[in-house]
């Protein structure tokens, strides 16, 4: 391992060039909305259970008698180790002296195109590990759990099955698909499991779905005939409903409020061929108190705090990413690596309700 080849990189421009392309990243991420980062000291996660729910009322007592004495409700606990989040890529022979021709030319234009090979892959690791993460955040909240596996992670992990504890009562399913527009009754679906939640002293206050599972919902002959009811115009002559039309009827219905999760990962096999993931499960619905439902717990990385490697290497650390750029000698290679150890928690399991629209049963 030695110092970057790239003589534009180093810790300060590296740091620089991150710092101005973060937001951009972030804007195409949906998990930072829900999931939060914290920094924690320990490489384990737990997800809560049992910490929240409707106040215990204080009862009328005659003076100078002693308060009547309370049970400390039982939390209990899903938990695991957090995992490592990895990506590399590598600047061959013939990328190198690619970038040495444009040095040579060195115009203008050419100056554009440097930058690109040198920024490129630091680009490619930091927006990978973001990826991973939305992918493991989107997974907990439309599903309650996730799996890994050859079709979606290609690496050796520890643990491939993860249920976060949610309840099973909170786990349920609608009596006809969403996508049978003419029989489906998606609003006395939302308003069931809203009940069911208040009914067990949790409040909802955001629905969660994503795009396709939307665009079933509204057109639903129910959604339609509501909506062509809320605004008092005849059924024959109901209009095409939006989002917006949408959340308008909710909120006078004292319900929810929609949001819809859009975002597409790429993921690589060990063949390195491509396919699009979509990080939400297709066809579940969350219910959740808080648009904060949890936070991503992310720990210490070896190589921080590794000094051999600081000396060889440049670091920098972004959110919960380090990036390094390094290179070998034998075999030739320019290498960019982003890591981190991170994983998704809820605040409280028992507060998230699940519905499954694409199926009569939880599966």
């Amino acid at each position: 391992m030695e110092r970057s080849l790239l003589k534009e990189l180093n810790k300060s421009t590296l740091e620089a060039y991150v710092n101005r392309a973060r937001d951009a990243f972030f804007k195409r991420m949906f998990w930072t909305m829900f999931f939060p980062l914290k920094y924690t000291t320990q490489l384990t996660w737990e997800s809560l259970a049992g910490s929240s729910g409707s106040p215990v009322m204080a009862d009328v007592i005659e003076y100078n008698a002693s308060s009547p004495l309370k049970s400390r409700r039982i939390v209990s606990k899903a938990n695991g180790d957090i995992p490592k989040i990895g990506i590399k890529r590598k600047m061959d022979e013939k990328d190198y002296n690619d970038y040495m021709t444009l040095k040579a030319l060195a115009n203008d234009t050419n100056r554009s195109a440097i930058l690109d090979i040198v920024f490129n892959d630091v680009d490619f690791v930091y927006e990978g590990v973001l990826a991973r993460t939305e992918f493991l955040c989107m997974q907990a909240l439309s599903y309650g759990g996730l799996s890994l596996d050859a079709n979606n992670n290609n690496g050796v992990i520890t643990e491939t099955d993860v249920d976060f504890g949610i309840p099973s009562g909170n786990k349920t399913a609608v009596g006809t698909v969403w996508s049978t527009a003419a029989s489906a009754t998606p609003i006395t679906d939302i308003r069931t499991v809203v009940t069911s939640a208040e009914d067990n002293g949790h409040n909802v206050s955001y629905i969660v779905m994503d795009k396709s599972t939307l665009n079933y919902a509204l057109a639903t002959t129910e959604v339609k005939d509501t909506f062509a009811a809320f605004q008092r115009i005849s059924t024959s002559r109901k209009n095409l409903v939006s989002l917006e039309d949408l959340n308008t009827m909710m909120e006078a219905m004292l319900l929810p409020r929609v949001m819809v999760v859009d975002s597409k990962v790429r993921f690589e096999n060990a063949e390195h061929t491509l396919s699009n993931v979509a990080p939400w499960k297709t066809g579940y619905v969350s219910f959740i108190p808080d648009m904060k439902i949890g936070k991503v717990l992310h720990g210490p990385i070896a190589e921080e705090s590794a000094e051999s490697i600081a000396k060889k290497a440049t670091l920098i650390k972004r959110d919960h990413v380090l990036i390094s750029k390094w290179s070998d000698l034998e075999p030739f290679g320019e290498f960019t690596k982003g890591q981190a150890n991170a994983f998704p928690v809820f605040n409280d399991v028992d507060s998230v309700y699940i519905l499954k629209v694409n199926g009569t049963s939880w599966s």
